[in-house]
């Protein structure tokens, strides 16, 4: 039987560091209104953290407004002592009663009654503690947590500063980074539970797989515990449901000794016809399920886990053309090449503390909506919840988790001592049987840019990293290990190292490079495997209002602090206005820098796509943010709405897409200019396609028309075609539309770009003519029509008031007297828009 303690029933209450002591908080008479007095109890919620508990009791302003995250840095320099009275249920009589904290970040003392239980050091790791003998059946009992202020940076270490010098695993994001403020959640972050079982009890149930062609062996490892020190005899249950829940094989039933209080047995069973678990774009996600039960010496059932686990073949295989002393950096899944269409993710929120289920819902429904197949858990974040690994299985995503090491800057390279390497082995053997059971999971990696001083990537006969590795291998041998990221020869993407066979997985750049130079760029690079790079750009309008007083909105530069306070490190005004020429305003502006950093990503990840299979995946930095920013790498905001660089990495990663290889953007008038078409295919081969482009200026006026027949590869790519011709002699902004279609003429992918001979480069665009649109909705499908007869540039659908929605398609250009179709998803109002264009308001169903 299990109670949660959770709930928003709490009392809670600040003291200075170690003032808890002095106080004897623990006892139950303890009256913070007596003198010397402490201060009032306020409402506490677990799970949660204890800046947004101060929010609520109105303690600290918004920390996400403006600057006002400074005001609430005291919260996590004070400790917190947390209060609960609750009644256990008459049922726990005769029972063995266990206290499980999931998680407390970080340090903190749990007394029970008044009675000292222990202290716990590490917010990665659940603990309990045995309350039979200390809990009072149908009477009151209070639970005290002292949480403890935040451990210091110096031993933790922020973004700047030294990787050696890192002691304690915590979240480091949260001391500063380039995409967040400084805003340290502490609290009681993961779930508190009471659970009542007979001296049996379940402590861990592991389930691993070998799939054959016909059929797979499932093999369930249960782990049981009990309270009786003599050697006993247990019997464990198993039940295994196929994903349609119906039963798989007949009940099993075990009966084994436990000795000194533990006991492990294995249950072997061979499925027929197994439905295999895919990734993303591949197949379906069936989910089996394993029950396995305990049982009391008297038959009854004494404790229960119910396991969800996927049947998947996962192995990484050599790239084509890869140097003989590189790491295999395909995934084979299944017996199929899976080409990693991946994202970086960052934890969904500064405060991380409460569950915000919702959030993890819509960000990884987006992930999803976007073809994406692997999350890289970056490791200056968190080992993510159960949920987000949940619903990754459900959705198909695989995970590279990463264990919580990172550069510093300064020096990156972990600690190799013997208290620290005993101290992340004893981590990391209670953090990997908390995920190893979820299909999802696919690569565990030691940490986050770990370098030797010449910036070399670390490899395994590092200490700490030969310390996780072996670990992994024996706790999880069925995962991918990397040591980690990036790794090889070289730590970041250069042209200077293309064709040398250096670039192996690399990292950067993180900033768009300029109308010439970020083609020439990724035109250049060969990585193998590109695990981390990106391109900056504005927050949307609606979330820049949000968090951004009047005042402070404008100039979006060094001189305005709250620019500085909410995105220091991207700061883009200078570069934008180089290529769009000066701009005045906050409209503008974000206009300019999203088509910026949505032009920059979607050609980084097509050049990447283009050398399918030498280069294996991408995965760009980052898909969310922890924080409001007013400009960054993130593709989707914090509110959960995205970018226009979400709407072009999701085209660029669709299974079947038209893309242009073009040196840059900048021509002079009367130039030849001419481009490569080239199709990706992630599906089965496919004769007989047909592409199409049509370049005209944004006035309207054709300067060439192309097209003809193409091929798809099966899972592969392949080279359409040239475009090409001489450019009119008027300066102006023109616009390439390039699409294709299967035989029968069904569209398969389209794509627009842009390209100038005008100076400053873009200025043009930003004053195209106002085109014309005819905007209607039917049946949950918008029909969104360009009457003009001059292109309409980069059509937007946003929600009204910020709500989510879920178009399939958005940030497109419509040519003159073109219809999009586009069903999409949500309620409430959408605005319609392109540059310059009026707005029209839809209300959806």
């Amino acid at each position: 039987m299990d109670i949660t303690l959770d709930g928003k029933d709490w009392q809670l209450i600040h003291l200075m560091p170690t003032e808890w002591v002095w106080r004897q908080v623990w006892k139950e008479d303890w009256d913070p209104l007596r003198p010397p007095a402490a201060g009032s109890w306020i409402t506490g919620t677990v799970p949660g953290d204890v800046i947004s508990d101060a929010l609520d009791a109105r303690l600290i302003a918004d920390p996400y407004y403006d600057l006002q995250s400074r005001a609430a840095e005291w919260t996590s320099e004070r400790d917190w002592v947390y209060r609960k009275v609750f009644i256990a249920p008459a049922g726990f009589q005769g029972q063995t009663v266990r206290l499980r904290f999931d998680g407390v970040d970080s340090t903190c003392h749990v007394y029970l009654n008044g009675e000292f239980l222990g202290t716990h050091d590490n917010m990665f790791v659940p603990f309990e503690f045995d309350v039979t003998a200390l809990l009072r059946n149908d009477q009151p009992n209070t639970l005290l947590v002292v949480v403890e202020h935040m451990p210091p940076v110096e031993a933790v270490q922020g973004q700047i500063g030294w990787s050696g010098r890192a002691r304690v695993w915590k979240s480091r994001f949260a001391y500063d980074w380039d995409w967040c403020t400084r805003l340290v959640p502490i609290g009681i972050w993961q779930s508190v539970m009471l659970t009542a079982t007979s001296a049996v009890y379940l402590e861990d149930v592991w389930v691993r797989q070998q799939v054959y062609t016909e059929s797979a062996v499932v093999e369930v490892q249960t782990r049981v515990r009990t309270h009786q020190p003599a050697a006993t005899a247990s019997r464990v249950r198993l039940h295994l449901f196929d994903p349609q829940g119906q039963p798989v094989s007949p009940m099993q039933e075990a009966e084994f000794e436990v000795n000194n209080s533990e006991g492990v047995y294995t249950f072997r069973i061979e499925l027929p016809n197994p439905q295999l678990w895919w990734p993303n774009g591949m197949g379906a996600q069936p989910l089996y399920q394993a029950r396995v039960e305990a049982l009391a010496p008297d038959g009854s059932v004494s404790d229960i886990r119910l396991v969800t686990f996927g049947l998947r073949t996962l192995r990484a295989i050599a790239n084509e053309g890869a140097p003989a002393d590189a790491r295999p950096y395909t995934l084979e899944v299944n017996g199929r090449r899976m080409y990693v269409k991946g994202w970086n993710w960052a934890p969904i929120d500064n405060l991380y503390g409460r569950p915000q289920t919702d959030r993890y819902t819509r960000l990884l429904s987006l992930a999803h909506h976007a073809h994406c197949n692997l999350l890289r858990v970056w490791g200056g974040g968190l080992l993510e919840r159960q949920e987000f690994y949940n619903l990754c299985d459900q959705l198909g995503i695989l995970v590279w988790q990463e264990f919580h090491q990172s550069s510093s800057g300064i020096e990156n390279r972990p600690p190799d001592d013997v208290a620290y390497l005993s101290y992340i082995e004893s981590l990391a053997r209670q953090m990997i049987p908390l995920r190893r059971n979820h299909p999802a999971l696919a690569i565990w990696c030691g940490g986050n840019e770990l370098t030797d001083p010449g910036l070399v990537p670390l490899d395994d006969t590092h200490p700490a990293l030969a310390r996780l590795k072996a670990v992994v291998q024996e706790l999880d041998p069925d995962r991918l290990w990397l040591p980690t990221s990036s790794t090889g020869p070289v730590f970041s993407a250069m042209k200077e190292y293309a064709g040398t066979g250096k670039m192996h997985d690399v990292h950067g750049p993180w900033q768009y490079q300029g109308p010439q130079e970020q083609y020439e760029f990724y035109n250049t690079i060969d990585p193998l495997y590109h695990s981390e790079f990106g391109a900056e750009g504005a927050a949307n309008l609606h979330t820049l209002k949000r968090f951004v007083s009047p005042k402070y909105r404008w100039p979006p530069d060094a001189t305005n602090p709250v620019w500085i306070h909410h995105g220091s490190w991207w700061l883009h005004r200078e570069k934008l206005e180089a290529v769009f020429g000066p701009i005045a305003d906050i409209t503008q502006f974000v206009r300019a820098s999203q088509w910026m950093q949505a032009e920059g990503l979607r050609y980084a990840l097509e050049a990447d796509r283009r050398r399918k299979w030498h280069t294996s995946g991408t995965s760009p930095w980052q898909l969310n943010e922890a924080f409001p920013n007013t400009a960054c790498t993130n593709s989707v905001d914090y509110l959960g709405l995205p970018k226009p660089a979400y709407w072009w990495v999701r085209r660029a990663y669709e299974p079947v897409h038209v893309s242009v290889r073009y040196e840059r953007l900048t021509y002079q008038p009367g130039e030849e200019w001419q481009v490569q078409v080239w199709v990706n295919n992630s599906l089965a081969s496919q004769a007989g396609c047909t592409w199409a482009a049509n370049v005209m200026s944004v006035l309207g006026t054709t300067i060439v028309s192309a097209g003809g027949k193409v091929d798809l590869p099966d899972d592969g790519v392949a080279f359409a075609g040239t475009v090409r011709c001489s450019l009119p002699q008027e300066r102006g902004v023109f616009v390439l539309f390039v699409s294709l279609v299967d035989p029968d003429g069904q569209m398969l992918s389209r794509n627009e770009y842009i390209f100038t001979t005008s100076r400053p480069p873009l200025q043009d665009l930003l004053r195209a003519p106002a085109p014309v649109l005819n905007v209607t909705l039917a049946h949950g499908v918008l029909n969104v029509q360009n009457e003009s007869t001059f292109p309409a540039l980069f059509t937007q659908l946003e929600p009204a008031r910020g709500q989510w929605l879920l178009p399939q398609d958005d940030y497109f250009c419509l040519q003159p007297g073109e219809t999009r179709v586009v069903p999409i998803q949500g309620k409430g109002s959408v605005v319609v828009q392109a540059w310059n264009s009026q707005s029209h308001i839809v209300r959806l169903g």
